[in-house]
């Protein structure tokens, strides 16, 4: 298997069957093999029967379901050990990320010397400017404070081999919002990142999970004497 496509659930029942469409319809064209692990993480809604309905016809899904919420971090770990791909891409259910831009991805990590491939979101048009001026402004202290200089720094859209993803899954802390530290995590450890340019959609169904920005931001702010501790004043090198 050349690829896993790790995609966390939480409450996604209304978008995974476009989803799955969609990954279909990628494999139909890819000249990679692959297959698709979606993780219930602990959801209110119907995702799980979803889930088990969708691979009734698709048999390139690949279940997994956790009993409840554990958060992102662990639904990367559990999707990762039951994956079977050589490279793993995270992508988020919501489609706001589009699947069709992962042979981009894969033929930057193929011309590239990079170990990770990161879609740099270059188009919001869902976003207020609110929202921008937030994210810009907290990519730049991410830039400031680890030694970064990548244009989208908090982006969760990777394509990398699933040997780099295990490495940098394996922290110290908890984080709130770790998605916005991979990238340093990754930079931390000593991979080499590249970017390709992708839109971010509005979300295709169902509901946000950021319900208040600013609450979301703060969360984000507690992050920081952990992340600077285990990245930047101590960090450990990559595992090889």
């Amino acid at each position: 298997m050349d690829c896993s496509i790790i995609v966390p659930c939480f409450n996604e029942e209304q978008a995974l069957p476009l989803l799955v469409r969609r990954i279909a319809d990628l494999r139909e064209h890819w000249d990679w093999s692959s297959e698709l692990v979606l993780v219930d993480d602990g959801s209110r809604d119907d995702t799980w029967l979803t889930i088990q309905r969708l691979r009734e016809t698709h048999p390139f899904i690949v279940p997994v379901r956790h009993a409840g919420n554990r958060g992102i971090v662990a639904g990367w770990r559990s999707a990762l050990a039951a994956a079977s791909g050589r490279h793993v891409a995270l992508l988020d259910a919501d489609l706001q990320y589009r699947p069709e831009d992962l042979p981009a991805l894969r033929e930057k990590l193929r011309e590239s010397m990079a170990d990770v491939v990161q879609g740099a979101r270059v188009s919001e048009p869902n976003r207020t400017p609110l929202r921008r001026l937030m994210t810009a402004g907290l990519s730049l202290l991410l830039n400031l404070l680890f030694g970064m200089h990548l244009k989208d720094n908090k982006s969760g859209f990777l394509l990398c081999r699933r040997e780099v993803l295990a490495d940098v899954l394996e922290t110290r802390f908890r984080y709130r919002n770790f998605t916005h530290f991979i990238a340093v995590a990754i930079h931390a450890r000593g991979y080499r990142i590249a970017q390709v340019p992708v839109v971010f959609d509005p979300r295709a169904a169902g509901e946000s999970f950021i319900k208040n920005p600013w609450r979301f931001a703060l969360r984000s702010l507690l992050d920081f004497p952990p992340a600077l501790w285990e990245f930047r004043l101590a960090p450990r090198g990559r595992k090889d």
